[in-house]
C-alpha cells in the first residue's frame, strides 16, 4: 500500500499539519524540521497526491482539451500543439472524445466542470458558447477552435473553413470540373457545413452533390465512393471534395481500385493536410488547417485567460486557409 501523509508524520517524528506545510507551505518550516520530512518522505517512496492538495489549496493546475473525434489523424497534430503548450507551464492537461455527438460534448464539459478544470480548449460539434459562458461566470475560462463567435468571456481560435472550401471549389473550375461531389455531413458538423458552403460560393449549388457519410474515416470515404460508382458513368462527377483528408483517401482508394483515372476522370481534393495525404499513391491535394499550430495558439489564448482573468479575451487572427495542390487534380 502506498505511504500516506501519517505515514511520514510518524517516521519523522512530526505533525500530519507539518508535513501538509512541507509539501504546500516549506518556507514555514525549519531548515531542520525539512530535513527529517525530506528523510522521511524518500525512505517511504511517498508521492503527494497533487490533484488532492491543489484541491485543497484552491488553485487547481489542469486544463481540459474536448475533441470532436479524438482519433483523426488531425486531431493528434492539435493536442500536440495543446499539449506541449500547457506542459511547457506546468499545467495538468486531460483529453476527451465528443465521438461526434452532441449530447457526450455537453457530458464531458460537465464532467470537466465537477473536477474542478480551470479552463477547457474545445474544437465543438455544435453551439457549445452558452455553457462556456456560464462557466466563465464560475472561474473557468475556455478557448473554441473552429467557427467565430462573439462571446466576450470565451476566447477563440478561428479557422476559414468556408474560406477552404471556396479554394477548393475556384481550383476546380479552373481545372474544368463542373460535376463535384462533397463527401461529409453538414448537418451534423458546423465546420463541415461550413466547408461546403465555400464550396458552393466557389461553383454554385447547382455543380454540388452533396454525398452523406457516417464519420470522417477512411471507411467512411469508401463507401461513399461505392455510392458514386453505382451511378450510370455519364451521371458521375467528375470531381469530388471531401470535408477531411481520410474520406478523401477512402474515395481514393475505391475509385483507383475500380480503373477510375484520378485525375484523369475524377479528381478529388481533401482537407487538413494530414501526414497520410502526401503518402497515397497519388498524392492528395487539399486544403491545409495547421493542426499543431492552431493548438499551440487555443493553448496560449487559455492560459493568458488564466493568468489575468479579469482582462478581455485576447483576440486571435484567424488561421487562412491554404490550398496544397497535388497530384490528385493536376496528374
Amino acid at each position: 500500500m502506498p505511504a500516506s501523509v501519517k505515514d511520514v508524520a510518524a517516521l519523522a517524528g512530526v505533525s500530519a499539519s507539518t508535513v501538509s506545510n512541507f509539501l504546500n507551505h516549506p518556507h514555514v518550516l525549519s531548515e531542520r524540521t525539512r530535513d527529517r520530512v525530506q528523510r522521511a518522505v524518500e525512505q517511504l517512496g511517498y508521492v503527494p497526491n497533487e490533484s488532492a492538495r491543489q484541491l485543497r489549496a484552491g488553485e487547481g493546475r489542469t486544463i481540459a482539451l474536448i475533441l470532436l473525434d479524438a482519433w483523426l489523424p488531425y486531431f493528434n497534430d492539435l493536442s500536440r500543439g495543446v499539449e506541449d503548450v500547457t506542459r511547457e507551464d506546468g499545467w495538468s492537461l486531460f483529453f476527451s472524445n465528443s465521438d461526434r455527438d452532441a449530447a457526450q460534448e455537453l457530458r464531458n464539459i460537465d464532467m470537466f466542470e465537477a473536477h474542478r478544470a480551470r479552463g477547457i480548449v474545445i474544437y465543438p460539434l455544435g453551439d457549445v458558447v452558452p455553457r462556456l459562458e456560464s462557466l466563465a461566470e464560475r472561474g473557468i475560462r475556455s478557448v473554441v477552435i473552429g467557427p467565430p463567435h462573439g462571446a466576450s468571456a470565451v476566447g477563440s481560435v478561428p479557422f476559414d473553413d468556408r474560406g477552404g472550401g471556396r479554394l477548393a471549389g475556384e481550383h476546380l473550375l479552373a481545372l474544368g470540373r463542373r460535376r463535384i461531389a462533397f463527401l461529409g455531413d453538414p448537418s451534423t458538423v458546423s465546420q463541415t457545413a461550413d466547408r461546403r458552403a465555400g464550396l458552393i460560393d466557389a461553383v454554385g449549388d447547382e455543380r454540388v452533390r452533396t454525398v452523406p457519410v457516417l464519420g470522417l474515416t477512411i471507411d467512411a470515404g469508401m463507401a461513399a465512393a461505392q455510392e458514386l460508382l453505382a451511378l450510370p458513368p455519364d451521371e458521375r462527377p467528375d470531381a469530388l471534395f471531401a470535408a477531411n483528408d481520410m474520406l478523401a483517401i477512402g474515395a481514393l482508394t475505391v475509385l483507383l481500385r475500380a480503373g477510375i483515372s484520378v485525375p484523369g476522370d475524377i479528381a478529388i481534393i481533401g482537407f487538413d493536410d494530414v501526414d497520410q495525404a502526401h503518402q497515397t499513391v497519388v498524392p492528395l491535394t487539399t486544403v491545409r488547417q495547421p493542426g499543431y499550430e492552431i493548438g499551440r495558439a487555443a493553448a496560449s489564448l487559455l492560459l493568458r485567460q488564466l493568468e489575468d482573468p479579469a482582462a478581455p479575451v485576447p483576440a486571435v487572427t484567424p488561421f487562412a486557409a491554404e490550398l496544397v495542390v497535388r497530384a490528385s487534380t493536376t496528374g
